[in-house]
């Protein structure tokens, strides 16, 4: 039976698919949803609709099933949702998931031209660890509102020449904005911290530039991340191998590369970040919140992504 639904305002009329048309796709998937075509902007659009007995999908997952689908069925595909919490949907945009959820919200970028080329496309560029690093400084310190790159500077351990670049970057992503007084440049956002977070997600990466793992720990300015400090903020129980983060350039490769080994079975994961673990004060052992989602939001564990929403959530409280 046909199914009307409103997408971004616009009556569309979603037509069921059968069983047929559904060649390619494994008999789990097919069990999962409703599948749906329709035209959207005289585009055609696969929605499909989980249907009630389906477990919850995590974002990465929810991608790879949507690639899946449009490689058998030929045409853009978007997930028909009841409800999605703000956090949820950052998460579904940032891994490029087309979504409707009820005439709420929409994510169809742009009219859906060639959305499959454009998915295959040359990504959007991302923050410089520099920039992502303000950023999220900026986010986890509320008590500031406008800073200037001199003051910045001062408490953070990056060059003012460095910062200079990454207020371009961050002016240019239209995450910040700028006025001068006299000669000196004061940054500003004029959105709440959560929709500063949400329209930046797209352009931040995880901060792990490399694992690697070891028996003993040596000397040097380490921080507690991963399962390890998600345990630490969350209900999670810590895993036995403890992870501990470093920036990259506080190691000294000469002296650490005999200490470090690729056998999994060591006694400590070591992530070395593409930026300082630095971001509150230098007696916090643990890595910050918003690193730490980014870090492990792609990871497949039901009970880490569960608890990643929650102190995520807890952020913006």
């Amino acid at each position: 039976m046909d199914k009307s639904i409103s997408i971004a305002g616009v009556p569309v009329i979603l037509v069921p698919i059968a069983r047929e048309g559904l060649k390619g796709l494994n008999l789990d998937t097919i069990l999962m949803f409703r599948f749906y075509k329709t035209v959207f902007n005289q585009h055609e659009l696969c929605v499909v609709e989980p249907t009630s007995d389906a477990a919850p999908l995590t974002p990465k997952r929810s991608r790879d099933i949507a690639e899946r689908i449009e490689r058998a069925i030929g045409m853009p595909v978007a997930f028909l949702l009841p409800s999605l919490p703000s956090y949820e949907r950052s998460r579904l945009m940032d891994q490029g998931v087309y979504f409707v959820v009820s005439d709420k919200y929409v994510f169809l970028p742009g009219v859906l031209i060639n959305a499959q080329t454009k998915r295959q496309g040359k990504e959007r560029k991302k923050l410089s660890a520099t920039a992502q690093y303000i950023l999220l400084y900026y986010l986890l310190h509320k008590e500031i509102n406008e800073f200037t790159l001199q003051a910045i500077e001062a408490k953070i351990p990056y060059s003012y020449q460095l910062i200079s670049r990454a207020a371009v970057e961050l002016e240019d992503k239209q995450l910040f904005q700028s006025v001068k007084d006299g000669k000196t440049k004061i940054l500003f956002s004029d959105t709440s911290r959560v929709i500063l977070w949400e329209n930046a997600l797209p352009f931040l990466t995880s901060p792990i530039k490399e694992v690697v793992y070891t028996d003993d720990l040596w000397s040097a300015p380490f921080y507690i991340g991963g399962v390890s400090a998600l345990s630490h903020y969350s209900n999670l129980n810590p895993d036995e191998q403890q992870t501990w983060v470093i920036w990259n350039k506080d190691i000294d490769k000469k002296k650490d590369a005999d200490l470090a080994k690729n056998d999994p079975d060591s006694n400590y994961r070591i992530e070395i970040w593409k930026y300082s673990p630095k971001m509150l004060s230098q007696q916090h052992e643990y890595v910050d919140r918003l690193s730490l989602y980014l870090s492990l939001r792609d990871d497949t564990d039901p009970r880490i992504n569960k608890e990643l929403d929650i102190i995520l959530n807890e952020i913006w409280q």
